[in-house]
């Protein structure tokens, strides 16, 4: 059968349970609540089910497999371990969180500390950070449907801005069940990915002891080999700067552990018990997609030492997978990359409308908005925000793994202690947590941008979430203990 007519067979399928499990939604929102939360009554599959397809995006794809193909076993350090780290502080965040009776994350900081400047501050950051966020998934789509149907990328965005609007337009409900669609579907294109390799190299000790010899260029036109050996050491022979691995906790790690979009997951599950075990039952299923993206990225390079000039190292994985399989495993592949940047663009997007909508206009100028109003002004919010990120994906980030990290590094900074520290600490003040969250915000983006223009090579593999998490650390330190002395002298 032509290839052509195979991936139009396959996208086609993805089309129809897109719009089918989307529509489906629809009928189970009649307010504010089931729109922004599911109605606090997701169990322990859908809650799984939206956190695994809302964890695993085209970073996880494109990016780590391309990173696991030049670097080896080095990029686990850099994401996949930092990624579980915060996963262990939301397993800790999950049974408190629930005490909180809210319907958008920023509304947290206002229920725990009286304070309409954080919220309406943190819901900014989430406006602002997402709608850039959403620009990898776009693009991971855009590069996908290049290959799946041979269209030019800046037509193929446009279909996957269609999927994110439609997906999202009945709030959480519709995000949730086309997440438990589109995580089989991550689930069967990562295992098969794995096999496949797996097989072509005839065994998992045919990958080791080939990439153990490996010693050439990554890409044709690159100047530095990989060591030989580099594929297997944590530090790929000097090309990863352990400083560079390990910083990058401040980055992905503490980022993700602050994440609005999982914090939501939390908030929208029935009960207590089952906002701890979505996040277990997630990072066993996690743990067995990442083993295959893992070993398929790295035989990969065994079959290919080098690959051929490319114009972006994202486009590695699928470029080269698809030159040496039939049709129908591509096809598989493709629809499990365009499942993955669906599931994590609609998710942020509908954060992006709630935040618009009940955290800034409700509260500043609207505070008795009925939820008729509510649910056409989210919608109203979404098509607009997917807009602008559409445009903003025409010139998309070139490193979807780093630009991603650097996103939730702004998170690390500004929202960890605010979110950790009203969680745990009953004496925490408003003034605190809001000079956590303002002299992080700043450091980070000050971080951010200077620090490629130092001349010290060693600081430019430091991330800055570093320093800037320290600033908002010490700055709660501070303004905490003054809160407590002026408390004891009155």
């Amino acid at each position: 059968m032509n290839q052509s007519i195979v991936f139009m067979f396959f996208f086609l399928i993805y089309t129809f349970l897109m719009l089918y499990s989307g529509r489906s939604g629809f009928y189970d929102t009649y307010d504010v609540r089931d729109f922004f939360v599911a109605g606090n009554s997701l169990g322990i599959f859908l809650s799984t089910a939206t956190f695994v397809a809302t964890w695993f995006s085209a970073a996880s794809f494109l990016g780590l497999g391309s990173s696991l193909y030049i670097y080896g076993v080095s990029s686990i350090i850099y994401s996949i371990l930092q990624w579980f780290i915060g996963a262990v502080f939301l397993f800790v965040l999950a049974y408190h969180i629930k005490d909180y009776d809210i319907l958008t994350f920023s509304e947290f900081f206002y229920i725990r500390f009286n304070s309409r400047l954080l919220q309406f501050s943190v819901a900014s950051l989430i406006i602002a950070s997402y709608i850039f966020y959403i620009t990898m998934q776009i693009k991971g789509f855009g590069l996908v449907m290049e290959l799946l149907l041979n269209i030019p990328y800046n037509l193929a965005i446009f279909l996957v801005y269609l999927y994110i609007l439609y997906t999202t337009f009945g709030g959480l409900y519709s995000v949730v069940k086309t997440d438990a669609i589109n995580m089989f579907i991550i689930i069967l294109a990562s295992t098969f990915f794995g096999f496949y390799i797996i097989r072509a190299n005839h065994g998992i000790s045919n990958i080791i002891s080939g990439a153990a010899n490996i010693n050439t260029p990554p890409v044709q036109g690159w100047d530095t080999p990989t060591p030989r050996g580099g594929l297997l050491d944590i530090f790929c022979m000097g090309l990863q700067p352990p400083v560079y691995l390990f910083t990058s906790l401040f980055g992905w790690g503490l980022g993700l552990a602050a994440n609005p979009q999982y914090v939501i997951r939390m908030i929208s599950a029935k009960d207590k018990s089952v906002a701890r075990k979505m996040v277990l039952f997630s990072i066993a299923l996690l743990s067995a997609i990442y083993a295959f993206i893992i070993i398929g990225s790295i035989g990969l390079r065994v079959l290919i030492p080098t690959a051929p000039k490319i114009n972006n190292i994202d486009e590695i994985i699928p470029t080269l997978f698809s030159g040496i399989a039939p049709g129908y495993s591509v096809g598989i592949i493709l629809i499990g990359i365009i499942a993955a940047s669906v599931s994590t663009a609609n998710s942020e997007l509908l954060l992006i409308a709630n935040s618009f909508t009940y955290d800034i206009l409700k509260n500043l100028h609207h505070k008795n908005m009925d939820d008729e109003k509510m649910l056409s002004l989210n919608r109203m919010v979404i098509a607009i925000a997917g807009t602008l990120s559409l445009f903003l994906s025409f010139n998309p980030p070139i490193k979807v793994i780093e630009f991603g990290g650097n996103i939730w590094g702004g998170f690390a900074s500004s929202t960890f202690i605010p979110l950790y520290a009203g969680v745990y600490m009953k004496k925490a003040s408003r003034h605190s947590v809001e000079a956590a969250f303002f002299t992080g915000l700043i450091s980070y983006l000050f971080f951010l941008t200077t620090i490629p223009y130092i001349s010290n090579s060693a600081i430019h593999h430091i991330h800055p979430g570093v320093f800037a998490f320290a600033a908002s650390f010490f700055a709660f330190i501070i303004v905490q203990r003054r809160s407590k002395n002026e408390k004891h002298r009155t």
